[in-house]
């Protein structure tokens, strides 16, 4: 795993998306829509 190409910035959407286990509520829990959500974790 590189951990140089890790952007720690990600790490509440995650946490969110764990937490929900919804990708539209965890959007809605960091303040992004679904699909920037779904952006951020590709």
């Amino acid at each position: 795993m590189n951990l140089d190409a890790l952007d720690l910035n990600l790490v509440p959407v995650l946490r969110a998306l764990l937490g929900e286990r919804n990708v539209t509520r965890a959007g809605s829990r960091v303040g992004l829509s679904q699909p920037a959500t779904s952006a951020a974790l590709a």
